[in-house]
């Protein structure tokens, strides 16, 4: 066996973790909407920045795709996965089935809407005039109705951010909010994600209840709509606390 056998038998299976891993499918992704983006869309109206992360409090969070645009700023999540697609915009969770695999995945809207909240609060805008945008690539089929701002594949994305036709930031230095924007993000890399992924580890681990010990689950008040953190074992443990501002 020579050198170029030994190398291909050690390299073949890192190679197929690799493309498995979800690491290189959100990649993946990300790579099929920027490329659609930049091919469907005018760049002269539409500016596209990927990957921002951004400070928010002692945290951080991380938009995939961000388009500034006269019509609004549309923020992007993008999900690529393979399998029907079940949820509504209320519930907390959405489930991904494939054959008899099921797999519970948090609400892109609500994890999005943190990103479209922190850009609010950068540039200084109403929540008129940023979109909270959805969009799945891959095999996927949306299997419950969705709102119009989650849809399938690079082209539907196009069509409804195209369809956004009322100027909403004409008054605004539209440079000025990509110079806000690139002068606040964190610089892309390596230690930026390892950052990022040790702030939504340290957030995900605060959800243990404080009482119990126990996982604690997303819940609402049903008098004032309010959401919040409840111990699952919930009425036998009544600990609560308020949502984490960004995951």
């Amino acid at each position: 066996m020579n050198l170029h056998e030994l190398w291909f038998l050690f390299l073949a299976p890192v190679l197929v973790l690799v493309l498995r891993s979800s690491w290189f499918k959100g990649e993946l992704g990300e790579f099929k909407v920027n490329f659609g983006i930049r091919f469907l869309l005018d760049r002269g109206d539409y500016h596209l920045i990927k990957n921002i992360t951004l400070p928010v409090g002692e945290g951080t969070t991380q938009i995939d795709q961000l388009i500034v645009s006269p019509y609004g700023i549309f923020v992007i999540e993008t999900k690529n996965m393979n399998g029907w697609i079940f949820g509504s915009p209320n519930q907390a969770q959405w489930t991904l089935q494939l054959y008899r695999y099921k797999k519970k995945f948090q609400n892109p809207l609500r994890q999005n809407y943190k990103h479209v909240a922190a850009v609010q609060e950068l540039l200084s805008l109403g929540s008129h005039q940023v979109y909270n945008v959805v969009v799945f690539v891959g095999g996927s089929t949306l299997k419950a109705p969705m709102p119009a701002e989650v849809v399938h594949g690079v082209f539907a994305l196009a069509k409804f951010i195209k369809s956004k036709r009322v100027p909403l930031l004409a008054e605004y230095d539209l440079q000025g909010i990509i110079d806000i924007l690139m002068n606040d993000r964190l610089r892309p890399g390596l230690r930026t994600n390892f950052t990022h992924v040790r702030n939504v580890e340290a957030q995900a681990s605060s959800r243990a209840c404080r009482r119990c010990g126990t996982e604690m689950v997303e819940r609402t008040n049903k008098r004032s709509g309010e959401r919040f953190l409840g111990c699952k074992r919930y009425p036998q443990c009544k600990g609560t606390r308020p949502l984490p501002s960004v995951e």
